[in-house]
This record gives C-alpha cells, sequence and structure tokens, in this order.
C-alpha cells in the first residue's frame, strides 16, 4: 500500500467498500490470473465496465476497450494496484477525466502512459492525457452541462433549504401550541387561595 495521503486514501476506501466490493471475485467478462485482471478487448464502454474490482489486484488490463472516461474512485479503490494498461480506448479529455489526471500524476512509473492520447474533443484531440492541464481538462467540458449540473444541485440545495424552514416552522408553531395549552391548564388547575376573613384576626 501506498504512503502518504493517497495510500491513507485508498486505505479508507477499502474499509468502507461495502461487503459484496471486498468479496469480489474476478469480474465477468474479465479473466483473473492470481492478482492480475485482464479486461482488455473486451468492447467495454463506461456503462459496462465491471463496478469493483478483487481488491488485491495489482495489475489491471483495459486495453482496446471503448472507454471514454473511468468511473470516480475505481482506481483508487485498488490500494496494492501497481499498474494499469489503459491504451486503444477512445478517451474523451474533458473534466471527467481529471481523477484520472490526478491517478496517473500520482504514479512513480511513467512508461505505461506516455502514449495515452485523446480521441475527443477535437480541440485535444492526439494530445497527449498525461501532458494536458486540469484547467484544459476542465475547460473541455461544455458550458451547457456545467451550467445545467449547478444549477440541478442549487435546485437540489434550495429545495432542501425550503424543506427545512417549513419543518422548522411547524415545530416552532408546535411548541407555541403546547405552551399555550400549558398555560390554560394551569390557570384552570392551580387552587383558590381563599382570602382570609377580615374578623379571624384577633
Amino acid at each position: 500500500m501506498g504512503s502518504g495521503p493517497r495510500g491513507a486514501l485508498s486505505f479508507l476506501l477499502l474499509l468502507l467498500a461495502p461487503p459484496s466490493r471486498l468479496a469480489a471475485g474476478c469480474p465477468a467478462p474479465c479473466h483473473c490470473a492470481g492478482t492480475l485482471v485482464d479486461c482488455g478487448r473486451r468492447g467495454l464502454t463506461w456503462a459496462s465496465l465491471p463496478a469493483a474490482f478483487p481488491p488485491d489486484t495489482t495489475e489491471l488490463v483495459l486495453t482496446g476497450n471503448n472507454l471514454t472516461a473511468l468511473p470516480l474512485g475505481l482506481l483508487d479503490a485498488l490500494p496494492v494496484l501497481r499498474a494499469v494498461h489503459l491504451g486503444a480506448n477512445p478517451w474523451r479529455c474533458d473534466c471527467r477525466l481529471v481523477p484520472l489526471r490526478a491517478w496517473l500524476a500520482g504514479r512513480p512509473e511513467r512508461a505505461l502512459y506516455r502514449n495515452l492520447r485523446c480521441a475527443a474533443p477535437p480541440a485535444l484531440r492526439d494530445r497527449l492525457l498525461p501532458y494536458l492541464t486540469e484547467q484544459e481538462l476542465r475547460a473541455a467540458c461544455s458550458p451547457g452541462a456545467l451550467c445545467w449540473g449547478t444549477l440541478a444541485t442549487q435546485l437540489v440545495l434550495l429545495g432542501l433549504g425550503l424543506l427545512h424552514a417549513l419543518l422548522l416552522a411547524l415545530l416552532l408553531r408546535r411548541l407555541r401550541r403546547l405552551r399555550a395549552r400549558a398555560a390554560h391548564r394551569l390557570s384552570l388547575t392551580a387552587p383558590l387561595v381563599a382570602e382570609p376573613a377580615e374578623g379571624s384576626e384577633s
């Protein structure tokens, strides 16, 4: 396992993974030999890529598929992974590849990843992925997609805020009713103290 923050993150992801993920065997349609998982040349896409790989995977082959991006956290969830073969895939170099670029930047060996080229968008076609900056990848995302994503997030937050405010208002209203009812009951049940008679004092 790696040292430093990346190693700690990988270990944390391993601990937090659900039992089914930890106990994952060789995922279909891949072939496994020891700690090597070969999913190369199987026509895999982002949607059909296995959701989990054995946690003891040290080498992963994804060469020759139809991958344009990788699911977030897929490689970070493999704490002892040493090498990933990613060539011959039509990578779309936009903001969705920022996590992959960050993972590649943290690898001590770079030879396996020197020839990873972008297939899209047109502005970055044939550029080498490891040499692209994070700003270039983020700028490649269409403003419309980013705006819609931001708008959806803001709408969700607004809805949660309104729900929170509504629940708080109902709670305050309920508390006021309870206080008024308690005060009314207290006024009805309080014993009336009889005033002493004027002639009782001697």
